[in-house]
């Protein structure tokens, strides 16, 4: 699974001629002193081959986001930033990640949000 995971990165990096550019935009819950809202963070940029590489990379940074913050939760409580959905923007500023569809999409979703919920940070031993 692990080896799925870095066959997606190694494969979108290969050809640097054609790769497009895509901004995602994760959407969370934040909390200030008197609401709380849906807030969009800061736009990363993601650098991909195609839509479908684009779309499974926004994917795997949305699933360790949403890990993330089950582990802060778990830990401290009420923690702020939870992740509510994404947005995919293409060149044109187009949102692609709702409508944009290809051969397996589902399926290669489940494989990484197995292979990012079975991920465990090793403890140090010290």
């Amino acid at each position: 699974m692990k080896i799925f995971i870095f066959l997606l990165f190694f494969l979108s990096s290969c050809a640097v001629n054609d790769q497009k550019e895509y901004s995602y935009i994760e959407t969370a819950m934040h909390t200030s002193i008197n609401s709380t809202s849906p807030k969009e963070n800061k736009p990363l940029q993601i650098i991909a081959l195609s839509d479908s590489g684009a779309h499974l990379k926004a994917y795997l940074n949305f699933c360790l986001s949403n890990k993330y913050y089950n582990r802060e939760f778990q830990k401290s409580g009420t923690v702020t930033g939870k992740p509510l959905s994404f947005k995919l923007l293409n060149k044109e500023s187009v949102d692609i990640s709702k409508t944009f569809t290809f051969l397996n999409k589902e399926s290669l979703e489940n494989k990484i949000r197995k292979n990012v919920l079975s991920f465990e940070v090793p403890k140090n031993r010290e």
